[in-house]
């Protein structure tokens, strides 16, 4: 019996389905407005699923800002950060998932209706690229976790430059966010969402490497500061390494006094 349930699982037809009428519908010219629908049908199945199976408090949703492309990164400890994180803000965004959550049953049918963007890891993936600029040029926010995978053992781990890049190259800025007690978490167990205050990066700064590794660092220091500041329970461990201050480069401080001046 419960290889016959496995198979009917692994073997759905909806997520067979979905794909057609994606195509179909996408022909109609009403795709799009179908995926804006069903985005917020999720957006509040989740948020009312948060709030019931795991209660905890929200800060700083006011802080995301409500137009303009942006990124919106996010610590990531467990599978549903997306959703746990996602639901507390008040817009769409549209999340990068690795490929392999497209082959988990059901789920892949909920990705490819909210618009998240799959990513191939460990490689230049020019689609999921693709997909971010698209969607940063129509003025959407994109959701990234720039340790680039989840947390083996509850720390924050190294970031990646990925989203900094974006933010200098589009002149966009990024909301940080933490989600606390997610780590290997228990139904009723309280997690809790910190959203910070959006950095936007210096006007004409070069999107060269210095600079965005230096802006990479500044989001870490931003993340590291709300866990310093609200994780009282030291739910996710901050390494020695990640809490090193951030210098501010010559050319930042010149930029910064010019714009004083205009």
């Amino acid at each position: 019996m419960k290889k016959y349930i496995k198979h009917l699982i692994r073997y759905n037809p909806f997520d067979y389905l979905i794909p057609y009428l994606r195509k179909f519908y996408s022909k109609l010219g009403i795709l799009e407005l179908l995926d804006d629908q069903t985005f917020w049908v999720v957006w509040k199945l989740a948020r009312l699923l948060k709030s019931k199976v795991f209660p905890g408090k929200t800060t700083g949703a006011g802080n995301v800002p409500i137009k303009g492309a942006g990124v919106f990164i996010v610590n990531h400890s467990n599978l549903f950060d997306p959703f746990l994180s996602g639901s507390q803000v008040p817009r769409e965004v549209h999340w990068l998932s690795k490929i392999e959550n497209y082959y988990i049953p059901f789920f892949r049918m909920i990705l490819q209706c909210t618009g998240s963007i799959p990513l191939r890891r460990d490689q230049s993936d020019q689609n999921a690229i693709r997909l971010m600029r698209q969607k940063l040029d129509m003025g959407r926010m994109v959701g990234m976790f720039p340790e680039g995978t989840r947390s083996r053992d509850g720390s924050l781990g190294r970031f990646h430059t990925g989203a900094a890049r974006l933010c200098l190259e589009y002149g966009i800025p990024y909301v940080p966010c933490v989600v606390t007690n997610s780590y290997k978490c228990k139904f009723g167990d309280r997690i809790n969402v910190y959203i910070g205050e959006p950095r936007y990066p210096p006007k004409g700064l070069d999107d060269n490497y210095a600079n965005t590794k230096w802006f990479t660092d500044l989001m870490r220091r931003d993340m590291v500061d709300l866990l310093q500041k609200y994780d009282t329970r030291h739910s996710i461990k901050i390494p020695a390494e990640m809490q090193t201050p951030v210098m501010i480069p010559a050319q930042f401080r010149k930029l910064q006094e010019a714009q004083i001046l205009e």
